[in-house]
């Protein structure tokens, strides 16, 4: 295993050190839409020294036996993970939490305008999941197909190559629309710190929205890190 410096990516080190995704939300270091940033500037733009950031992937990394990284499996291995520990759990997580958040906008709204804001920002990421995941089925369903044709040593034709390419387009854009509202519901819930004295419900919504953007973030460096560019290689071969 490679040694981290400051020239490797937030996405390589995700992908390379198991763990690793929690210190850098920890340091709110976007590790899917901004994985193509080094260490150095990451740290830089996050105020967290370089060593300290390094000692800590380290240690958790470390702490960690017997799995292994995502970069080792089989992009069906890979697809079967998203489809499986992504789509369906964050789809029953956020179904879950929508009233959560209703609820707290109506009871909480006149003292603390900022949840009315939230809840809207939730219902824009319910749909915009839903969105991804529909993409993410297609997407996937044309690589096996050239998974298939290239086991057959058959030729992969442009039909495949534009299709994917048409998928790969949509999934980008509706990537970088869900970061930006999980970024603006974590600036507005002051990153998911319930006000003195909330209530349980209240406490319930903001940390289950911080455990819900960790998991997205995992499910989209997955995609756009390592399915997507294991998909490409074959194209490309």
């Amino acid at each position: 295993m490679e040694e981290i410096t400051k020239e490797s990516t937030v996405a390589e080190v995700v992908s390379n050190r198991l763990g690793s995704d929690h210190i850098f939300s920890k340091y709110k270091i976007d590790f899917c839409c901004g994985g193509n940033a080094t260490l150095e500037v990451a740290c830089k733009d996050n105020g967290v020294e370089f060593e300290t950031l390094k000692q800590e992937i380290d240690l958790i990394n470390n702490r960690i036996v017997g799995d292994s990284g995502l970069n080792d499996l089989d992009i069906a291995s890979l697809i079967t993970i998203s489809k499986s520990d992504y789509h369906a759990i964050i789809s029953n997580q956020l179904t879950e939490i929508l009233p959560y958040a209703s609820k707290v906008s109506e009871v909480h709204g006149i003292e603390h305008k900022e949840v009315i804001e939230i809840n809207k920002l939730v219902k824009r990421l319910h749909a915009l999941l839903n969105t991804s995941f529909n993409t993410s089925i297609n997407l996937y369903a044309i690589i096996k197909d050239i998974l298939l044709l290239e086991n057959l040593h058959s030729r992969i034709s442009s039909k495949y190559v534009i299709n994917m390419q048409s998928s790969l387009e949509k999934n980008e854009i509706t990537h970088q629309l869900i970061a930006e509202t999980l970024k603006n519901i974590s600036a507005l819930s002051s990153n998911y710190i319930a006000p003195k004295g909330a209530c349980n419900t209240y406490q319930y919504l903001y940390k289950n929205l911080k455990v819900i953007e960790h998991k997205v973030h995992k499910y989209m460096h997955l995609e756009k890190s390592i399915i997507i560019p294991k998909a490409l290689k074959i194209i490309e071969k």
